[in-house]
Formats: C-alpha cells, sequence, structure tokens
C-alpha cells in the first residue's frame, strides 16, 4: 500500500505548481520575446521536481539500505542541484516567477519517505523516483514539441538525457550508479550515467536573453 501511495502522489505532483507560493523578488527586466503559458508551466514543474528530487536524493543518501540506493541519491542531488541553477538563472532572465518549494503532493511524498521503515525505503524510494521520472520525462518532451522560448526549450533538451539516465539507473536492480562514481564519464547518450556535461554543456544556449529573431 505504502508504495502504490508513493506512486500515485509523484504522478501528481508535476503538474500541481499553481497554488504554490512564488518568489518575485530580484527579477530581471523583461526581454523582448516572452515565454508562453507552456514554457513558463514546465519551468515551474521541473523547479518543483528538481527541489524534491534534491530532498528525496538527500534521504536515500542517509537512509538508503544498499550502496546502489545510496549511490542512486547522491546522483540525484548532485545531477538535480546542477540542473536548477540553470533554471532558476533562466527563470530570472524572463521573468517566470517560480515556486518557493516543492508541490504539496511532493512534500507528502517526502513525508512518507521520511518516515519510511528501513525495510522498505528503498522499494519506496525507488518506486516514487520512478514516477517522478516519468512524469517529468512526460512534460519535458510535451516542452521539446510544443515549447515556444528558444531559452526554454534548450533547458528541456538539456535535462531530457539526465531524467532518462535516471530512469535507467532506478530499473536496474543489480546495476545503475551502485557499480560507478554517481558523475561518471561522459557520455552524452540518454541510456548512459548523468554527468555533470550532460546537465552543464548548453549553458550558453540556455541563459541568454532570447531575442525576437531566436525563433
Amino acid at each position: 500500500m505504502r508504495t502504490l501511495l508513493l506512486a500515485a502522489v509523484a504522478l501528481a505532483a508535476f503538474g500541481g505548481c499553481a497554488d504554490v507560493p512564488t518568489d518575485t523578488a530580484g527579477l530581471a527586466s523583461r526581454t523582448d520575446t516572452q515565454p508562453s503559458e507552456q514554457d513558463k508551466a514546465w519551468m515551474r514543474g521541473i523547479h518543483e521536481g528538481n527541489l524534491a528530487e534534491v530532498q528525496a536524493g538527500q534521504l536515500a543518501a542517509g537512509k538508503g539500505s544498499s550502496a546502489r540506493i545510496k549511490s542512486i541519491g547522491k546522483m540525484l542531488v548532485a545531477d538535480h542541484t546542477k540542473l536548477d541553477t540553470k533554471v532558476t538563472n533562466a527563470a530570472t532572465q524572463l521573468r517566470i516567477p517560480l515556486p518557493m518549494s516543492p508541490s504539496a503532493d511532493q512534500r507528502a511524498m517526502l513525508a512518507e519517505l521520511q518516515d519510511a521503515p528501513p525495510e522498505e525505503f528503498d522499494q519506496d524510494f525507488t518506486a516514487a523516483m520512478i514516477n517522478a521520472h516519468q512524469a517529468a520525462l512526460a512534460a519535458t518532451k510535451v516542452e521539446i514539441s510544443h515549447g515556444t522560448s528558444p531559452t526554454v526549450v534548450a533547458l528541456a533538451r538539456m535535462a531530457e538525457p539526465a531524467l532518462v539516465a535516471h530512469l535507467t539507473a532506478l530499473r536496474q536492480p543489480g546495476g545503475g550508479p551502485g557499480t560507478q562514481t554517481p558523475t561518471g564519464s561522459p557520455t552524452g547518450s540518454p541510456t548512459g550515467t548523468p554527468t555533470e556535461s550532460s546537465i552543464g554543456t548548453p549553458t550558453e544556449t540556455t541563459l541568454e536573453p532570447e531575442t525576437p529573431h531566436g525563433e
């Protein structure tokens, strides 16, 4: 029952950002080309997901029963922290207010993981993170296909391989990052382990202010 609850919460969490308080302090002046509602929704959702998955990764690094789960937790913390730095920088430039915390559903998921008995934690964490990453990946594919802001679409394209790689690691019972460091050698492949370069490469593209002819 716990695993089913966590899975349901994780699937619902990515889209629910409309009622979350936002931080609008210190935003830069508007650019000529404004992001669409689709772009804004993806930025808010991926930011919430980053915040939640960093916290979930920290829990896994501390509470995980296996070296594999601890290693996946460290990978999530490292990769989602780097991605969120780029998301928040771009949001500032584009004047997109972002939530100040994970969504209510994501906070409930984190509370479930915090309270999970040690013998159940690894299974609960894996189920919750698979579903959270599936939801984030689906939303990211929509942004890549239907987003209008070159900056935001570039961020989504950068995030996609890391989300796929996280899912691959989470779905491998005997493999994944438990047999390698959380930031292994760069591969550039959606099925490889996420690396610093796979999340950090498009810095100039993703964080430059947009221009009317940037499309």
